[in-house]
Formats: C-alpha cells, sequence, structure tokens
C-alpha cells in the first residue's frame, strides 16, 4: 500500500481524541515554534506522566469551490507503555468512494535519534465497530497505523489530510477539547476560509489561548484564516465521576454555520421532506396501534412499538452531510441514524392523522442560547418529532417514548420553527434538577418474641428517586417500594403496600413489611440490618473507593436522606449491639450526621443526609466521603438484641 495517497471519508471522531461532525482537519506551525517547543527541558522531562505531546496541530481549508481539506499532525513522546494503544495504533475512519487520505509523515524517533518510518505493510484495513454490518454503511473503514520502535522516550509523529469534494457537508465545524489526558506543551488549531465565509467561534475555560485573525490575497481568491495557540497545557485525565471535558476543560467551538436557524432548519427539513407516507408504514402503524382509541395511548403504543423493533444507529459516521433515506426505506431496512428514526416517527405518526411536526434535541451541556453561534455537531442528542393532541403538545423521542418535562431526559434543549421560520426554544429539565431529590422513609419495626419482625414504613419521593412514566403499572409500583424497602432493611418482604400519591412531583407510599425469615441468631443474639448504608447511593453514585481528588465529583444534582426507624424488641431482650451514631459532618457540599438512641424496649435510628450541590469540589470531596463510608460500615447499621 502506498503511504501518500488513498480514498478515505471523514471519521466521526478522530483517534486524538475531538469531537467532529461534518468536518475535521489540522494546522502546520513554523519550524521554529516546533523546535522551540521540542527542546523545551519541560516539555521532555514529565515523570509523573505517561506522555507527552509535543505538538498537536489541525486545520482546516474551505477551497473556493467547497472542498474541504482537514489536516492532524502530532508528535508525542511515549514515557511508557499505557499510552500505546491511542498513539501506537490510531485509527482513522473513511469511505472508499468519497475522501482522499494523504500522509504526509507517519514515523517514529527512537531515543538514540534514528528514525524508523511505517513500512507499508503497517497500514492496515479493518471495519469500524460503530456502524460496521449494516449495508447502508458498508463502504465505511478505518485505517489502522500500527507504528513499530515502542519503547519508553520513543516519539511518534503522524500527520495526515484528508480532502473531501464539494458539497459533501453543508457546512464545516468542530468541539475541541485544548488540553488532554496529557499534557500539551504545543497546541495549534486553525481554519483558513474565503473572504466571504464567516467563521463564528467560542472558546470556554481558556484565558491563555491566542487568538489571531489575518487575510491572505486579494479578489477573488481572498482568504480569512483564524488561529488559536495554547502552550504549557497541563494533563488533565478525568476521573470517575468527574465533570464531563466539554464542562470542565478548555474548549474551542467554531462553525462556518451562520446562525441557529439555519442549522435547526437544515435537519429539521431533512427529516420533514422524508417523512412520506406508503403502505409499509400504515401497516406498521395499524399493527402498533390495534385497536386503541385514546390519542395519548395511541402514540404511547406507536412509539413503543418504534422503540423494541427498530436498530439504531447512533454513530454521527452514519449522518455524514446530514444524510436521511425516506422513511419507507428506513422501515423495510429496519435500521437507520438519528434523523432516519426521526422521519419515520414522523410518517408513521401522520398516517395515524395527527398534527406532527419535526423538532431538534441538543445537549445543553454542548450548547445554549447564550453561546451566540450555532451548535456544533455534538450538540445534536436527537431528532423528536412534535406532535399535537387533544391534551397539548408532546414531545416523542423515537427511542425513548413519550418525553415528559421534568423527566428522563433532561438537560436538553428542543428547537422547533414556527410557520414564519422563527426558531423557538423549549428547556428539558433533568428529574430533581430545579429542586433536591428527596427520599425520606419513616416507620415502626416490632420483633416478637419468636424473633419475627413486621411493621410499616412510609415511603416519601421526589425528584430523581422515582420516574412517574416507569409506574403506570401495580406491578412496577410495587417493584418500585420494594427497592426502597431493601435500601433500609435488609431481608424484609413487603406484605402489602398501598400508593398513597403519584405524580410528577412526588411519590408516597405505605408499605407493611415483614422478615424472610425469624431475625437471623447467633448464640442468643437475634440481628437486624439496617439496609446496605445511605439509601440515596443506589440512585445517585459516588466514587468512594478513593478520598483524593484532582476533579470536581458530578452527582448530577442535589440529595436530601431522611431515614427515621423505630425499632421495638420484647421486654426480656436486650441490646447487645447497636448502631454507632455519626456526628454530624459538614462541609461545602452539606452534612451528614446519623444518631441512634435506646428507650427501654425501643430503639430510633435516624440519618439525615443531605448535598446541597450538585457539583462537588475535588477539596471538599473527601471529608463527605469518609462520611458515606463510615455510614456504610456494619458497626453503623446492625443491630443485636440478646434474649
Amino acid at each position: 500500500m502506498q503511504m501518500n495517497e488513498m480514498k478515505i471519508r471523514l471519521s466521526a471522531l478522530l483517534a486524538a481524541g475531538v469531537a467532529i461532525t461534518f468536518a475535521v482537519g489540522c494546522a502546520v506551525s513554523t519550524a521554529a515554534a516546533q523546535n522551540a517547543a521540542l527542546n523545551s527541558d519541560r516539555a521532555m522531562s514529565a515523570p509523573n506522566d505517561d506522555a507527552v505531546i509535543l505538538h498537536w496541530k489541525q486545520h482546516w481549508t474551505l477551497d473556493h469551490d467547497g472542498t474541504v481539506h482537514q489536516r492532524n499532525h502530532y508528535r508525542v513522546k511515549i514515557l511508557n507503555t499505557r499510552p500505546i494503544g491511542r498513539f501506537g495504533d490510531p485509527r482513522i475512519g473513511y469511505l472508499n468512494d468519497r475522501d482522499k487520505l494523504i500522509f504526509h509523515k507517519a514515523q517514529a524517533t527512537l531515543p538514540d535519534g534514528s528514525v524508523l518510518p511505517v513500512p507499508d505493510y503497517s497500514f492496515n484495513i479493518v471495519g469500524p465497530d460503530d456502524v460496521g454490518g449494516w449495508p447502508e454503511y458498508a463502504d465505511w473503514r478505518e485505517m489502522v497505523v500500527s507504528f513499530g520502535g515502542i519503547e519508553p522516550g520513543v516519539i511518534l509523529e503522524l500527520d495526515y489530510e484528508i480532502v473531501t469534494p464539494p458539497n459533501d457537508l453543508p457546512w464545516i465545524d468542530a468541539d475541541i477539547r485544548l488540553d488532554d489526558d496529557y499534557p500539551v506543551v504545543e497546541r495549534v488549531v486553525s481554519i483558513t476560509v474565503p473572504s466571504n465565509v464567516t467563521v463564528n467561534h467560542r472558546l470556554d475555560r481558556a484565558p491563555g489561548v491566542t487568538v489571531d485573525e489575518n487575510h491572505a490575497a486579494t479578489g477573488s481568491g481572498a482568504t480569512s484564516t483564524c488561529t488559536w495557540t495554547a502552550k504549557a497545557l497541563q494533563g488533565d485525565r478525568g476521573q470517575p465521576r468527574s465533570l464531563p471535558w466539554r464542562r470542565r476543560s478548555p474548549r474551542l467551538r467554531f462553525t462556518t454555520c451562520p446562525d441557529s436557524t439555519t442549522w435547526a432548519s437544515r435537519i429539521i427539513d431533512s427529516v420533514d421532506r422524508s417523512a412520506a407516507i406508503n403502505n409499509s408504514i400504515k401497516s406498521f402503524t395499524d399493527t402498533a396501534v390495534e385497536n386503541e382509541r385514546d390519542p395519548v395511548e395511541r402514540v404511547r403504543k406507536l412509539a413503543t412499538k418504534l422503540s423494541n423493533s427498530f436498530n439504531f444507529v447512533s454513530s454521527s459516521r452514519a449522518m455524514r452531510g446530514l444524510a436521511c433515506r425516506q422513511a419507507g426505506d428506513v422501515l423495510n431496512a429496519n435500521y437507520g441514524n438519528t434523523l432516519e428514526s426521526a422521519t419515520l416517527l414522523l410518517a408513521a405518526l401522520r398516517s395515524l392523522g395527527y398534527d406532527a411536526r419535526p423538532a431538534v434535541g441538543v445537549d445543553a451541556a454542548a450548547w445554549n442560547e447564550s453561546d451566540q453561534i450555532a451548535p456544533t455537531g455534538s450538540a445534536l442528542a436527537a431528532a423528536l418529532v412534535q406532535v399535537d393532541l387533544p391534551q397539548g403538545a408532546v414531545y416523542v423521542h423515537p427511542r425513548l417514548g413519550m418525553i415528559k418535562n421534568p423527566g428522563v431526559w433532561g438537560r436538553h434543549r428542543v428547537l422547533t420553527l414556527d410557520a414564519n421560520r422563527r426558531l423557538h426554544q423549549t428547556y428539558l429539565y433533568a428529574r430533581g434538577e430545579r429542586d433536591p431529590s428527596d427520599l425520606r422513609i419513616t416507620g415502626k419495626i416490632a420483633i416478637d418474641k419468636t424473633a419475627r419482625a413486621t411493621g410499616e414504613l412510609r415511603i416519601h419521593l421526589t425528584g430523581a428517586f422515582y420516574d412517574p412514566a416507569g409506574l403506570e403499572t401495580a406491578e412496577k409500583q410495587k417493584s418500585l417500594i420494594e427497592k426502597m424497602v431493601a435500601r433500609v432493611l435488609t431481608d424484609f418482604d413487603v406484605d402489602s403496600h398501598s400508593v398513597v400519591t403519584l405524580s410528577d412531583d412526588s411519590f408516597k407510599a405505605t408499605a407493611n413489611v415483614v422478615s424472610k425469615a425469624n431475625l437471623k441468631k447467633y448464640d442468643r443474639h437475634h440481628v437486624l440490618k439496617f439496609g446496605d448504608g445511605p439509601a440515596f447511593l443506589n440512585s445517585f453514585h459516588l466514587p468512594l473507593d478513593r478520598t483524593l481528588r484532582h476533579s470536581d465529583v458530578y452527582l448530577g444534582g442535589r440529595v436530601h436522606e431522611d431515614i427515621d426507624v423505630t425499632v421495638e424488641f420484647p421486654d426480656t431482650w436486650w441490646t447487645s449491639v447497636s448502631p454507632a451514631s455519626l456526628p454530624p459532618a459538614e462541609g461545602t457540599w452539606g452534612r451528614a450526621s446519623q444518631s441512634v438512641s435506646l428507650d427501654g424496649q425501643s430503639l430510633r435510628f435516624h440519618r439525615a443526609i443531605v448535598i446541597a450541590t450538585e457539583t462537588i469540589s475535588a477539596d471538599g470531596f473527601g471529608a463527605l466521603s469518609r462520611a458515606v463510608n463510615a455510614l456504610r460500615s456494619t458497626r453503623h447499621l446492625v443491630l443485636a438484641c440478646g434474649e
């Protein structure tokens, strides 16, 4: 295989870690700047890191005829074996019949200074995992570049260019993380466009990045170039429950799309014009709704049928150029990309006679109206359908069904167009986003002389601790109650229950509980265990294995837990072991405590936890972690009574 040229299609996500949807590229800086960075003592010594990225340059070029060039060039010093998978065998996605790939350089510089180019036989084609196996994407491949000479201290250099023909991409955009898991000595991103094309851009959390704009030539050949440069970026490898990089790292976005209305219109129009109804779609719809007459249930059944039977291809590679086949073709194939699943849903709903229109869902963490630029492709979360029903307009997600607000598909914005093509936005809240999620369980447990325990618990949940959309049946309601009881008492069954309130705001229920058998006995002592620790952990996970953090912990919402249970035991029994009390632990995150009090033959167990912020600082997390881990320990959860 020749190194210099081959046909290739743009990858939606390059191995370099840059999220790119409709186009990608890279830049070249001056040789002087390269040498200065390479000879930096700081660049060449990083004993606490696995690798150091010496140079990372990306450049996008839009020619006057619409051809797009993307160039990606990096030099990375490998310090041990851990980063070899990423840098030693990078993958580049391509489509055989569209793009051209040009390798400018692929080589390893060994610690002794000798250079080992990547031989032709080390360029190998493999099938992509994300779109492999679907006929529509059969031409997608990945080129694996396998470097030789891998050892600590080697410098790997890869420089390639992808050329995309005119009219394949509606615009160029990119959403770029400027720093990396590893230190970056020099980072350069640039884009060159004809002077009549505007590049809208935005920097976030990047105070040290310099921006340079210049113009070249005149007349019809005039171009404009915008360059962003950063140096000495520290490595920032995410930890469990870290904020996503788009919310914690230096971030650059740019797009040649003029505005949000243009962006949303292109997607909405693509879905709308593909939603033609045919007999296959009518048959699919009739089978889904059967004899149902209630409008809401008809929509729900149709959405459920689609969700259960359709194969959703979520990779953005499948959406090159916002591809969207006709709804009938999508149904016959029974698989499709984000837009195609929506156009099939749209056609099916219209076949029922409903007034239905496409809408666009964007990730609110990736874009909001204050950004003042159009969303990049990374912000596209789904194509939705808005349906007008007698009860009002509802949004339907092709995979998730009817969307509630607040609901499980929160922290998204829905973009719609009115009859005058004006853009409107609706924010979808996550459950527990506006108000804290409350978990309150109170009640009394009585142990008889046979060591059988029975009692009543009152359960009150709000926010993210339950989802009303998943509690339509009595069986599902009972399952939720059983799970909540298990968080408080070990080895208990729900004998009977009643649901007092089930609304979008609150779930209240009463559960009559009974121990599955007589309490376990050790010698003359009977043991009752209060769950496995704080009850909120099953809904809001914390990385409790380590208390030392270098990044904040993203919990996703504020939490209140209040467990207040009284246990009564026979007159002739005494407490040989009781759960330990935990003095109040407090911090910027909130507070946690547990108190245990004994009054005659009655023991009161009360645990109260308030986490007052959805993002816990790295410095403050240690105190919370220690408190929660203490509450998970046996000494804080076990009651033993002797007889």
